[in-house]
């Protein structure tokens, strides 16, 4: 999966897409680099990012989001909607999207009626807060976190289920970052496998996280400890690998597949 920010204060681009006109540039690009999936996000969910309205948030898509998905389909490619509000969703499907990837994780009571009228997958965002809460949460010890959060998606499979949505669109993402230490984090990652208990796909968004801090503070230079992440996630039998600078991770993950 490609990342797409059309955002003013994205911390892994710093605005650099907001324009519309180098949205769908770049959108073209992260597909010829090798994205099979280009998810599309109107608003920036990093610490310390301002909540904006879902008004203000279509505004910001709803121009590049349909050329979007024009230069996706055409190329073979699929889009997801990267999003918390059920009304954003539900424009982006008008256009065609494939995925509603719903990093509030059903925080928004209308989303699963939306989800449930449509045909698009869906992806299941754990959070701890959108945008990420400056306070963190009291943790327990890594191994409960992994547990709470096994929960967490059963529960929200159940409820998708009996919404009327089929199981095989659900995918679940353990949300990086979203609240969890660098310590956290690199621990869900080294025990991403124990997810597939669950039996569903799952999605992973670990590029320019600030688990790579100790590495780099510069959100770019992370593309390279990011790829070998990727590399190991694809060995871990993770389904969607969703990353910032594609091209570079596409090599990684060529290569580690011919040691797999």
């Amino acid at each position: 999966m490609g990342a797409l920010n059309i955002t003013p204060d994205s911390f892994s681009d710093g605005g650099k897409f907001f324009n519309s006109e180098n949205a769908v540039s770049h959108a073209a690009r992260l597909i010829a680099d090798g994205a099979a999936v280009i998810d599309v996000g109107g608003e920036s969910s990093a610490p310390g990012a301002t909540s904006i309205s879902q008004e203000e948030e279509w505004e910001r898509l709803r121009e590049a989001l349909p050329k979007i998905v024009d230069i996706a389909h055409s190329s073979g490619a699929e889009v997801s909607v990267d999003t918390r509000n059920a009304r954003t969703a539900a424009e982006a499907l008008t256009f065609g999207v494939d995925y509603v990837n719903d990093v509030g994780g059903l925080m928004d009571p209308e989303m699963l009626p939306v989800v449930a009228r449509s045909k698009a997958k869906i992806i299941i965002m754990h959070n701890f807060g959108i945008p990420v809460s400056v306070v963190k949460p009291k943790l327990g010890a890594p191994e409960q976190l992994m547990e709470e959060i096994i929960e967490w998606f059963h529960a929200k499979v159940d409820a998708l289920v009996s919404a009327g949505v089929d199981k095989q669109r659900i995918i679940l993402d353990p949300g990086i970052g979203f609240g969890k230490s660098q310590e956290y984090s690199w621990h869900i990652i080294k025990n991403v496998s124990q997810f597939k208990v669950l039996g569903l796909p799952i999605c992973i968004g670990h590029s320019r996280k600030s688990m790579f801090s100790a590495i780099s503070t510069e959100p770019e230079s992370r593309d390279f400890p990011t790829a070998v992440v990727s590399a190991f996630l694809l060995s871990q039998g993770v389904e969607f690998i969703r990353v910032h600078n594609v091209s570079l991770s596409m090599v990684a993950l060529k290569v580690a597949s011919t040691l797999l």
